[in-house]
């Protein structure tokens, strides 16, 4: 409520400068609709191509887990010996040998490492689906009220610019008149330029965090009401336990887990690649008109590498994946706490942000100007107090949307939506 009181207490424009007369065209143009930020988070979830892709990836590393224990494909080996094409007394049928072989690889050591490895994958890839939904969600959530305090600070430095510009019209009928030296007027008119140029560099800014806006949601939201949301309630409880609460559900230590699972699965894919595996041969031979059965099996004989290079590779991988989930939990738990805290901290702030800065800044502004409409000449206390006003409303808008993603990230950090 503190940060709408600020604009009701600010006059409006009486006329828009050619900029925003322009962003005014063009929002006549965009679809008028309020925007929830609710809603365009939802709309941000399902339009975004790194969310989508993420899924992509998820949904194929399960369906390869799924397949993971199912036996190699068999080899086919079709020979035709003792061709004499032309030659006298040649006849295919009694004189041409035919071989026709079947060979199955039995995969007897290597598949519990191979479905392990497929597993830890499969993990690693849905944690990394759910990190990307909630780097979209929180991108969302920022573009959003950045978009919001843009559109609240323009009004806020519209205002302002008005307001100087008749301090220095009223300015220049003293000086005309005589009342007024002429380096008062010069002053006000350096800082009716110095909050012009406040005016023209928000504007830019504004555009450009909408533009962003607009392509996480998919949707023009030029001409959009977005609606002030409420403050979503940080976590509740000890910020420790919070933090060791959420490790079970944390993507990033999630997935720190599966590559420690993946991992191990190569490492035990490796070691049982050391023993020879079998394969199966079974087939038909026909040699001088006789038909013949062929059986056989197939290995290879572990006699010098023994696969030694890969192994210490994997086994290298598995310990430094399960010191990177050591330092992943650690992180995990100072970060939870410390979001945790500087949430409720903010949050506290913008309760009484209203009666510590802005009605302060507010009344200093009324006085000064009250004080220079009755005929006082004190050009740095009226100046000082329009531009105490203006930074305070935007330290205001700053720390509102600092809160509300303190609180946002607390809730991640703790295992919970970024949105109640």
């Amino acid at each position: 409520m503190a940060i709408w009181l600020i604009f009701l207490l600010a006059p409006s424009p009486a006329a828009r400068p050619p900029a925003a007369a322009s962003a005014a065209t063009r929002a006549q143009t965009e679809p008028a609709g309020p925007l929830t930020l609710s809603e365009a988070v939802a709309l941000a979830r399902d339009h975004s191509p790194l969310a989508a892709a993420s899924r992509a990836q998820a949904e194929g590393a399960a369906k390869a887990a799924r397949l993971a224990g199912r036996l190699a494909d068999p080899t086919l080996e079709l020979l035709a010996e003792n061709w004499r094409p032309g030659a006298d007394g040649f006849v295919a049928s009694t004189d041409l040998d035919v071989f026709a072989v079947v060979t199955q690889p039995l995969d007897l050591f290597t598949r519990g490492g191979r479905k392990a490895q497929a597993r830890g994958e499969s993990d690693e890839a849905q944690a990394g689906r759910r990190r990307a939904e909630q780097d979209v969600e929180l991108d969302t959530v920022r573009r959003y009220l950045e978009t919001w305090r843009g559109r609240e600070l323009v009004t806020a430095l519209e205002a302002q610019t008005e307001n100087l510009g008749a301090i220095v019209a009223a300015m220049e009928r003293r000086v005309g008149e005589g009342y007024a030296a002429e380096a008062d007027l010069l002053r006000f008119r350096a800082e009716a330029a110095r909050a012009a140029n406040h005016l023209a560099r928000s504007r830019i800014e504004h555009e450009r965090v909408e533009a962003e806006l607009e392509f996480l949601v998919g949707r023009p939201v030029a001409g959009t009401r977005l609606e002030k949301p409420e403050l979503p309630r940080p976590p509740l409880g000890e910020p420790e336990v919070l933090a060791e609460q959420a490790l079970a559900t944390r993507p990033d230590v999630a997935a720190a887990r599966a590559r420690v699972a993946r991992a191990e699965g190569t490492r035990s894919l490796e070691r049982a690649r050391r023993y020879p595996d079998l394969a199966l041969s079974g087939g038909y031979k026909r040699t001088t008109g006789l038909d013949t059965a062929v059986v056989g099996l197939v290995t290879t004989v572990p006699v010098f590498e023994r696969n030694g290079r890969a192994v210490a590779r994997a086994e290298a991988d598995a310990r430094s994946a399960g010191l990177e989930l050591g330092a992943t939990l650690a992180r995990a738990r100072a970060e939870a706490a410390i979001l945790v805290r500087a949430a409720r901290e903010l949050s506290a702030r913008l309760a009484r942000l209203d009666e510590d800065l802005v009605r302060p800044a507010e009344d200093a502004r009324r006085s000064a100007l009250a004080a220079f409409r009755e005929g006082a000449i004190d050009v740095l206390r009226v100046v000082d107090a329009e531009r105490t006003n203006t930074e305070a409303r935007r330290e205001a808008l700053d720390l509102t949307v600092e809160a509300f993603l303190a609180s946002c990230r607390a809730r991640l950090a703790a295992g919970q939506e970024v949105l109640p």
